[in-house]
């Protein structure tokens, strides 16, 4: 289907029949989800800014590397390194706008009227505050917004179990020298200092964690899945001048692109292929994941064969991406007969999860040029 940016007239009305009866008993679920999904998620700035909820704050290394972002589905995918209300997520954003447009053609084609026209001015301002809220001409991307810390440097700490007067447990992270000084390393809420964690070894559990530097307020300038929501969603117009630079960072081999398909975050990072925990793997932090694979060679089919500036580069990288992923994930299967949740970033070889025959079967859809 047509992005949003590309002004496309309403959709016609459905003529009655099975398909019409059922989204007509749909429809009222899916509008409250979707004022649901906007209204729990709405930013700083109602109407045009959204952030992901349950983000939690930097705990001083006890819990990870990097705050978590659970309810966006890429669990530690790397964003402002001091989580507040602040913030604005543009992955958030392009799904609000994708799911407006989605619900307008929809009451549209019911006949459901004012409906249809709330969304579409819904999804107009939704796609005004993607360039003014979360463009940069300097990174050359979308970025997400807040208090972030450019800088910094990654350090040990030990795991250290401190108690409150309850007798409830908080391990948070001690410095070398407060062991070795037998300082109490605990806060106020968890004073009573109990004892570090072993590390199954019989020496002292250790992790690493970020020591941030000067704390900004801006745009987070890094490349990864999330700076191309708003081209894989199709929400840009062909002829927009922000295409050119997103299929840039798309096939960027110092950045995103690989020989095994997109990875989910750019070499260059510094938290690229870092573990948040002990036992805690990299996720969203280079590896190769279908389902977003998916999206943007589906996107860059679209704009390959949309009358516009970029056609010729978005149909070479459609080409590449859709004959890399193919190879690597039919070379895969012959070596270890699974599909397999993931694929890493150095190597291709499928990883995590297996058999995993979900998203991943989506490579189907993309041997079929089905989009």
């Amino acid at each position: 289907g047509a992005g949003a940016g590309t002004q496309q007239g309403p959709r016609p009305r459905l003529a009655d029949g099975p398909t019409k009866r059922f989204l007509e008993r749909a429809y009222p679920r899916l509008h409250a989800w979707v004022q649901w999904l906007l209204a729990s998620q709405e930013g700083p700035e109602p109407g045009r800014s959204f952030r992901w909820r349950g983000r939690p704050s930097p705990s001083g290394g006890a819990e990870g590397l990097h705050p978590g972002t659970l309810a966006s589905g890429l669990d530690d995918y790397p964003r402002a390194t001091h989580p507040d209300a602040s913030e604005r997520h543009v992955d958030m954003l392009s799904w609000a706008a994708a799911a407006a447009r989605v619900m307008g053609r929809l009451a549209g084609a019911l006949g459901r009227g004012a409906d249809a026209r709330r969304y579409r001015a819904a999804g107009e301002a939704l796609l005004a505050g993607l360039d003014a809220l979360h463009w940069s001409e300097r990174a050359g991307a979308y970025c997400d917004y807040g208090l972030h810390s450019p800088g910094g440097r990654f350090e040990a700490r030990y795991v250290y179990r401190c108690a409150d007067r309850a007798g409830g447990t908080l391990d948070v992270g001690a410095t070398r020298r407060e062991l070795e000084e037998r300082r109490n390393p605990c806060p106020p809420t968890h004073p009573k200092a109990l004892y570090p964690l072993g590390d199954g070894r019989g020496g002292v559990l250790a992790r690493e964690v970020f020591v941030p530097g000067r704390l900004e307020r801006g745009l987070v300038e890094q490349y990864g899945y999330v700076s191309l929501f708003p081209l894989i969603l199709r929400l840009l117009p062909p002829h927009s001048p922000r295409v050119g630079p997103i299929l840039d960072l798309i096939g960027d081999e110092e950045r995103l692109w690989s020989r095994w398909g997109v990875l989910s975050l750019a070499k260059s990072d510094r938290f690229f292929e870092r573990a948040n925990a002990p036992g805690d793997a990299p996720y969203w932090r280079g590896a190769i994941w279908l389902p977003l694979n998916y999206l943007i060679v589906s996107a860059l089919h679209h704009y390959a064969n949309a009358d516009g500036p970029h056609r010729q580069r978005a149909a070479g990288l459609y080409a590449a991406l859709r004959r890399n992923l193919v190879d690597n994930l039919f070379r895969e299967y012959r070596r270890t007969g699974y599909l397999w949740e993931q694929y890493n970033s150095r190597t291709g070889a499928g990883q995590r999860s297996h058999p995993f025959t979900g998203w991943t079967a989506l490579v189907v859809n993309i041997m079929a040029e089905k989009f």
